[in-house]
């Protein structure tokens, strides 16, 4: 009984019929459990044989162009849902040799599991918006075919699958012997129909047509097929596809692009071609060159990566409304691009981009996605990436997100890479990279950090081609010492090697053709380097050549190279990059700008409102008097001291320093710069100054403790020992005292959600507990500031709006009123703003033209490489 939209079918909802056929119906549908579309085909009794073979089949498959199924009910699968249309000829050639190359992938891949489709056709494959090929309908129906069908449309026929002399298949697209009813019909069934679609898609036409099923299977039996109308460079391949004789035809559909004619095809009666080391080469060669031969320009295809001799290149320009992120990443194949990029919204989100396509698409489950970057599974299935204090993949082409491990404060993450063997290594400020299995568990250390060197953490690890080595940064506290070096996943941590490739930041490795030869791709004052690098010595082979000028970096790597010869990388703006610190009133209205454009990271003012702290690249602290607006270093030298920063009544400093060894301690110091740094707090975590009370008694900050970030006061009295004040398995941060020491604001993800909250403060009570708790956000909210009489509260709401919240307060009592909004920003930055004395906003804002610049692409980008 067909089925109508409303109808329940098991857990899933019928939404519409899609279509009908011998073999029952198939209706869109919706998985409630999961939120998705999925295809639901439903059988008649006398059909369940092809369903329950059909899902043997398919369930035995993983691969990107072969439909996936989900779940088998009594009568029925459920199956991927594909949005698309079947390929239709005439195409161009480019564009035929694009889909067959992912019919072919998913043949092999099914025939390497000893799987026969026994019925392909170009409805059973589908091409969705983006380009992808999806082959569907693994297994056939046991349907009874009318005989007075034409040829062309015949359904697909099967009586009695199993027995000889039984015809299998659909009649234009069968092999001779699945039409003769031959029994034992394998693969080469299929590289017979592989070679008929392929025909159909160059042409329009099809091979083999008659007046009703009969006429058909006798021309598919009795005549050779009439390949006039094929492109000469392709007569080699379609003649192995189409021989009768199955023992005469290719074997393998592995080897198909062998045989396209780039001058040495190999003509019909020849020997079957072996496969070899080079194949990859002759392959995109061959594709390469027909493409130049047939179309006439120099055109590179995208998803086949070619290696022709002249460099393409192209741009790729943030999604409308949306801007890019701090990073991207090439694909290993070279199809896919992924970035993070931030929506109208203020949410940084993964996006993902077809190089083929325009076809520009947000991953839904990666809003809140990280700093640190993106990185890829090796089969370019998976992306990995941090979020909420968690390593997380996600399929590139959509679905949940899974979480892989726990991390540290998310902010803290620094890349990824992602190894054959299902070994995903990863690093995080504070920490030695780490190694985890893609299944999921408890993170190891995979490297040492060394104390004698300064070192704050090792990151952004980029394997090598053998997938047991790789290529990550150390970085030290002491720029000088930070470089690049050579890792192992066979190594223990304290047996790693401790030779520098390389002084510079952030790595990622490039392959070649050659799989003994790669560039270290690195960032060297502001330039884009290549390190030239033999993967058989595990060491460079020669000296860095520049590849890029004017690249944009932000300690992050801008820039991602594929294995397929497809370079990505971004180059700063005109103007260059950076953020700008703007005055504005409380409408909104700017006002003015404090000192030059630079990469601000943190600011905040003095209790007189007089001075202002800043930080540029969360590396070098700097002071500025407001009415001279002239900056200068706190702490002069090239130690690092990293983001957060509070300033004291009396015109101290605490800050996070990294002296001598120490990661992220806090040192306090004069705000003149006079005098040395004297440590303040010390222990194995990292730790930033949020706030000094405008009393001078206390100061507050965050420690960032495994998945969350807790919030400790140090009284600046006596013995400077820590008190905790929230110590939960939230994360919480951003705090500040009231102007009168008695309430903390701070905000935290407790509910799930970054909220702003008020806690009340004892300060002659020890330990400091809270007293009373008020949320102040109502729809989500961050980075808190108080006025300076106590009687307002500030915050950015997730869509960066500015929103202000009045308070009533005793000795006893908080009142919080109802938040106002008052204008949009463009805040960037852990601290990104501050409140005068007078009422006026100073905001560090992201630039207009900050991250206005382009992806660029460049196809076969060694050839550019100055030798």
């Amino acid at each position: 009984m067909p089925l109508s939209a409303g109808d329940k079918l098991g857990p899933y909802e019928i939404l519409a019929p899609v279509g009908a056929g011998g073999m029952g119906e198939v209706y869109r549908a919706r998985d409630p459990r999961l939120n998705r579309d999925v295809a639901i085909k439903v059988s008649a009794a006398q059909f369940s044989e092809r369903f329950e073979r059909e899902a043997q089949a398919i369930a035995a498959l993983n691969h990107p162009n072969i439909c996936q199924i989900y779940d088998v009910g009594s009568n029925y699968l459920v199956m991927e849902f594909i949005e698309g249309e079947s390929p239709k000829g005439p195409i161009p050639v480019g564009e035929a040799l694009r889909i067959a190359r992912q019919i072919a992938d998913a043949l092999e891949a099914a025939h390497e599991k000893g799987i026969t489709h026994r019925d392909l056709k170009p409805g059973n494959i589908k091409i969705k918006p983006d380009g992808t090929v999806k082959v569907l309908d693994f297994g056939l129906a046991k349907v009874n075919s009318a005989s007075s069908a034409s040829g062309e449309n015949s359904p697909t026929l099967t009586m009695g699958m199993t027995q000889a002399g039984m015809i299998l298949g659909t009649a234009a697209y069968m092999s001779p012997e699945q039409a003769r009813g031959k029994e034992n019909v394998d693969k080469r069934a299929d590289i017979w129909a592989f070679g008929v679609v392929l025909y159909e898609l160059l042409t329009g036409k099809r091979l083999f047509e008659g007046e009703d099923v009969g006429h058909t299977l006798a021309a598919v039996i009795m005549q050779e097929p009439d390949l006039s109308s094929v492109p000469v460079q392709l007569l080699p391949l379609l003649k192995r596809c189409l021989e009768k004789d199955p023992r005469k035809r290719l074997r393998d559909i592995g080897d198909a692009w062998l045989l396209l004619d780039v001058g040495q095809a190999a003509s019909p009666g020849s020997q079957e071609p072996k496969r070899t080391g080079h194949y990859p080469i002759l392959l995109w060669a061959g594709i390469g060159l027909l493409l130049l031969a047939t179309l006439g320009i120099s055109f590179v295809h995208f998803r086949e990566a070619p290696p022709l001799a002249e460099m393409t290149r192209f741009q790729v320009p943030a999604p409308e409304k949306v801007t890019l992120g701090n990073s991207l990443s090439l694909s290993p194949d070279g199809r896919r691009l992924a970035f993070p990029a931030r929506g109208a919204d203020g949410q940084s989100q993964i996006w993902v981009r077809s190089l083929d396509t325009l076809a520009m698409q947000p991953l839904p489950g990666t809003e809140g996605v990280a700093n640190g970057g993106v990185f890829w599974s090796p089969d370019s299935r998976f992306l990995g990436f941090a979020i909420s204090g968690k390593l997380k993949k996600v399929e590139a082409s959509g679905g949940p997100a899974q979480t892989v491990c726990n991390l540290l404060a998310t902010g803290l993450f620094r890349g990824g890479s992602w190894a054959p063997d299902g070994t995903i290594i990863f690093g995080l400020v504070g920490s030695p990279l780490l190694r985890v299995p893609e299944t999921g568990g408890v993170p190891v250390p995979l490297t040492n950090l060394d104390a004698a060197r300064q070192e704050v953490f090792h990151g952004y690890p980029s394997l090598l081609p053998d997938g047991r080595h790789f290529v990550y940064e150390r970085n030290s506290a002491a720029n000088e010492k930070s470089g690049l070096y050579l890792g192992s996943l066979d190594a223990k941590p304290e047996q790693q090697d401790s030779k520098q490739l390389t002084s510079s930041r952030a790595p990622r490795y490039a392959p070649t053709p050659d799989p003994g030869f790669g560039y270290i791709l690195f960032s060297r004052e502001g330039s884009l380097m290549g390190l030239p690098f033999d993967t058989r010595r595990l060491e460079p082979a020669g000296e860095a050549v520049p590849v890029a000028e004017g690249l944009l970096f932000n300690g992050f790597p801008s820039y991602s190279a594929s294995a397929t010869g497809v370079l990505a990388f971004r180059t700063s703006p005109p103007g260059g990059t950076g953020s700008q610190m703007l005055w504005f009133d409380r409408q909104g209205k700017q006002l003015g700008q404090f000192g030059p454009p630079a990469p601000y990271y943190n600011i905040a003012f003095s209790p007189d409102g007089k001075l202002l702290l800043a930080d540029q690249s969360q590396q070098h602290l700097w002071a500025a008097a407001l009415a001279r607006g002239v900056f200068s270093r706190v702490n002069p030298g090239d130690t690092t001291d990293y983001a957060g920063a509070a300033i004291s009544p009396d015109g101290r400093v605490a800050f996070t320093y990294g002296l001598g060894g120490a990661l992220g301690d806090i040192y306090v110091r004069s705000v003149s710069g006079s005098g040395v740094p004297e440590l303040l707090v010390k222990s194995a975590t990292t730790k930033h100054p949020n706030h000094w009370s405008l009393d001078g008694r206390f100061l507050i900050y965050d420690d960032h403790t495994t998945q969350r970030q807790d919030l400790w006061i140090v009284p600046m009295m006596g013995d400077h020992k820590p008190i905790p004040f929230l110590v939960t398995p939230a994360d919480e941060t951003s705090a500040s005292f009231s102007p009168d020491t008695k309430w903390i604001v701070y905000s935290s993800d407790e509910s799930g959600r970054r909220e702003v909250y008020v806690q009340g403060f004892v300060p002659d009570h020890i330990p400091a507990a809270g007293v009373g708790k008020w949320q102040i956000s109502t729809a989500g909210g961050d980075k808190p500031r108080w006025r300076r009489d106590g009687k307002e509260l500030y915050y950015i709401a997730p869509d960066g709006k500015m929103m202000a919240v009045p308070v009533r307060s005793t000795a006893t009592t908080f009142e919080p009123g109802v938040p106002i909004p008052l204008f949009e920003t463009h805040a960037t930055g852990y601290s990104p703003y501050d409140v005068a004395p007078d009422g006026r906003f100073l905001i560090n804002t992201v630039r207009d033209n900050a991250d206005a610049s382009p992806i660029n692409v460049v196809l076969n980008w060694t050839t550019g490489l100055k030798k």
